[in-house]
Parts: C-alpha cells; structure tokens; sequence
C-alpha cells in the first residue's frame, strides 16, 4: 500500500482528496494533511468559486435588510463629509442599472440579486419597510457628524428646540469644549454659569449631558420670556438684565457678532442636513422599481 502512494505522490495534482490511511503516514519530506485537497480540472474550481461567492452574497444580503436605511442615509453622509455637492449627485441615471450586481463569472453570467426573488427579499422590501423623514435624516446627521450630536438632538426635542440652533449655540459659546471656563466663570459646552446651572438642575457643568440639559432649558426659558429669538439669543450672551436695560439687543460688539455666527452656523446645519435628505430621497427613488 505504502509503495502504491509513493508511486502517486508525482502525480498528486492530480488526487482531490487524499486517501485516510495517508494522512497519518510521512512519504520522504512529504507529510498529508487532514482535509488537504488537489484540483483535477477547472469545473471544481469554478464550482468553488460560486459556493463561496453565494455565502458571502447571501451574508451581505441579510445585513442589507437590516441595515436599509443606513444604506440610505450613510451614502450622502459620507459625500456630505467629503464636501460632495448634492447638486452633483446624478442618482437618476442608477434607474436604468442594476442596484447591486456583481458578478462572479465572465461566461455564465452568474449574478448576486438579480432573481426577483432574492431582490423582493432582501432589498425592495427593506427599503419599503422602513419610515423615512427629515426628521429621521437630521437624528442621524447630528449623531454622526456633529461632537455630542445624540446628546445635542436628544435635549433638542426634549426641550421643544432646533436642534441645528443648539449645536450653533455651543460651537459659537465654546467651539465644543467641554472643559472650558471662560473669564465671566462661565462652563463647559454651553457656557453656563455655576447659579445657573443649579436652577437649571445640573450639579457637574463639565458633565457634557448635563451641561447640555441645563443649556437647552434655559434657552426654552429664554425664548419664553422674550418675544424675538435675537433677543433671546442676546439674552443667553448678554445677560437678561442688559436686554431689559436696552430694551432689545444691547448695543454690544460682541453681541452683535454673536447673534450673526449663531445664525450663520444655524444657516449652514440646516443646509447640510436638506442636502443630505435630497440625495437621500434621489437615492431611494432610483432603488424602487418603476
């Protein structure tokens, strides 16, 4: 027996699986593993290929139906971050292609979704199931793309506010520090200072949640009290006592450029997340069948 295995170990390209009693047998240098395998011809290497091509498909295809409207909303995120114009976004022209192919043979057309089966399975009935609205995109806008975004949006809606506002409030009060004391002794993202703070139920302004809720509330009391968001805002940098004294925006410099970066970069949150929710909506058009 031992002779005859010698004889094919020349011609062992040849074996596809090796006999049981060599895989515990040493011939010269040559030592057989258990499960090691040999090709006789192109047909088992093609076979393999599609096997393997279907599993990682199939696996893909399942996160995809979970993940749909990540899909969705990641896409113009991303070329969001990257500073892709929306405008430039041509989705239309997807209409006439497959949504996803790939293919992983050149001469027999084997195709990932291209049954209308897998595609009513796994991608058009993801995309159908799923709810989408602005407000969907801005949520995930503001907790990828802005620092303590969740935090910022969550507050936000609690307090019945813009959440495009907020996030503008704390870039212009602190650029995003949590840390930060200023020389008024005012803390953290928001800028508040410590009376404040205990009024507004906070008891650690470093703390970024709390720090954000004490800030959110205190701005909903802002905008309560005053009748005009400029004065509101004015009040929130200058202090309610100077708005009663002037009767309106204090004539301050620096309250004045304030109110024009607060607005500015309200300006430019909303652009962003409108844009977002444009390709997002081009996107999902061109995936559902016409």
């Amino acid at each position: 027996m031992s002779r005859s295995i010698n004889r094919l170990i020349p011609w062992r390209a040849e074996l596809v699986w090796l006999l049981p009693i060599a895989q515990l047998m040493t011939f010269g240098e040559r030592k057989w593993r258990r499960g090691e395998f040999r090709i006789i011809c192109q047909c088992q290497e093609h076979a393999r290929r599609e096997h393997s091509l279907w599993h990682r498909s199939f696996r893909a295809a399942s996160q995809l139906k979970a993940r749909g409207i990540a899909l969705i909303v990641g896409v113009p995120l991303a070329l969001g971050t990257l500073q892709f114009p929306t405008e430039a976004m041509n989705i239309a022209t997807l209409r006439d292609r497959p949504v996803i192919s790939t293919t992983s043979r050149q001469d027999n057309g084997f195709a990932i979704f291209t049954t209308p089966r897998i595609r009513e399975q796994f991608l058009e009935s993801s995309l159908h199931s799923q709810t989408f609205t602005v407000e969907r995109v801005k949520e995930q806008f503001f907790t990828t793309h802005v620092p303590y975004g969740s935090i910022i949006y969550r507050e936000s809606v609690r307090n019945g506010l813009s959440p495009e506002l907020v996030a503008a409030i704390i870039e212009a009060e602190s650029d995003f520090r949590p840390r930060l004391v200023s020389n008024k002794n005012a803390l953290g993202l928001m800028q508040i200072v410590p009376e404040t703070g205990r009024l507004m139920g906070a008891e650690d302004l470093f703390n970024p949640g709390e720090n954000i809720a004490a800030g959110t509330k205190y701005l909903r009391y802002l905008l309560d009290r005053f009748p005009d968001q400029r004065m509101a805002l004015a009040a929130y940098n200058a202090g309610e006592g100077n708005v009663e004294k002037f009767g309106g925006i204090p004539p301050f410099p620096e309250t004045a450029n304030y109110l024009r970066r607060v607005n500015s970069t309200t300006a430019y949150y909303r652009q962003r997340i409108r844009g977002t929710y444009v390709a997002s909506v081009r996107i999902q058009n061109s995936m559902t069948p016409r």
